[in-house]
């Protein structure tokens, strides 16, 4: 049976476990957190709810325990806050703490497959594939949350919608209006109704955010919808962050595609014929992507040379 290990036990990967376990997708399930307790916790209370449903085992533990899992997933990371000035701040802390995360991943198990979810996620699932891990196996979590916000914006019953949303999970996600259907049927939009959409999708998420601090249950259930589709072996068509070689004219870059995923983690790009419009789009989110990777660099490099000046002599 399957083994599952979840690095980062505040709010989002707790709910990502209790996902998991109460599905009975795993027969192994570990929380790791720099806080112990409430890993311990957090794992406690989600094996309570266990008894009458599934014969998961969910406990805390350090890094050794991820020996053998078949899936790591990886939410651990500060929140962006006031004191942030830019997504470049955020990125560089990031980057720092699942840099970190990564050498006890190649210490103890670096086989599994590794779902991202720490943001900004694109930029860090392409740092991850960076540190030696094949693509196959680093798979981005925010293009199945972003598209269901995109069947909800849309105003019908989400069971009779069918809409995606492909390219960064962040301000340059590109709704993909051309495959829009509704109760079976194409659909077709305005520029003003695409503008007055893409503005719900956004306020979608602010809403939550605004009200709660941040969204915690509807990317749990996208994520489990991402193990359900690689532990069953389903080839699912989900959208998720894949690092990109020469798809819809990107490379260097992880972003937010249409993919198979299954037993073996991405098992195919599916590469859709989009409106000029759209993929023009997508490809500029690519391009604002690799721009920021540049300037994040370069910030690195200052900084580093920074650290050295200062313990010179």
């Amino acid at each position: 049976m399957p083994k599952l290990s979840i690095i980062g036990a505040g709010n989002l990967g707790a709910a990502i476990a209790q996902e998991i376990a109460a599905r009975g997708l795993v027969k192994e399930l570990v929380l790791i957190d720099l806080l112990k307790d409430l890993a311990v916790g957090q794992a406690a209370d989600i094996q309570q709810a266990l008894p009458y449903r599934h014969k998961t085992k969910v406990y805390a533990a350090d890094y050794p325990a991820i020996k053998d899992s078949d899936i790591i997933i990886i939410t651990a990371g500060k929140p962006r806050t006031a004191e942030m000035k830019n997504r470049l701040v955020l990125a560089e802390t990031n980057i720092k703490i699942v840099g970190s995360i990564i050498q006890e991943i190649k210490k103890y198990y670096p086989y599994a497959i590794i779902i991202t979810i720490t943001n900004p996620m694109d930029i860090i699932n392409h740092f991850i594939h960076q540190q030696g891990f094949p693509r196959e196996k680093v798979i981005g979590s925010g293009g199945q949350l972003d598209s269901s916000r995109f069947r909800i914006a849309l105003g019908f019953p989400e069971q009779e919608v069918e809409a995606y949303v492909l390219g960064e999970h962040g301000e340059d996600q590109v709704p993909i209006f051309s495959r829009v259907m509704i109760k079976g049927r194409k659909s077709s939009f305005s520029t003003e109704e695409k503008v007055n959409i893409k503005e719900r999708i956004r306020q979608t998420a602010l809403t939550v955010i605004q009200k709660k601090g941040a969204t915690v249950f509807a990317p749990a259930a996208a994520t489990a919808d991402m193990v359900e589709a690689i532990i069953k072996d389903q080839k699912r068509l989900l959208m998720c962050s894949v690092n990109l070689k020469g798809e819809y004219g990107l490379t260097d870059v992880s972003l937010g595609v249409p993919v198979i995923l299954g037993r073996k983690g991405l098992e195919k790009i599916e590469q859709w014929s989009l409106e000029p419009e759209e993929l023009q789009q997508l490809q500029e989110a690519g391009r604002k992507l690799q721009e920021f990777k540049t300037t994040l660099s370069r910030a690195e490099k200052t900084n580093s040379s920074t650290r050295s000046a200062g313990t010179a002599g």
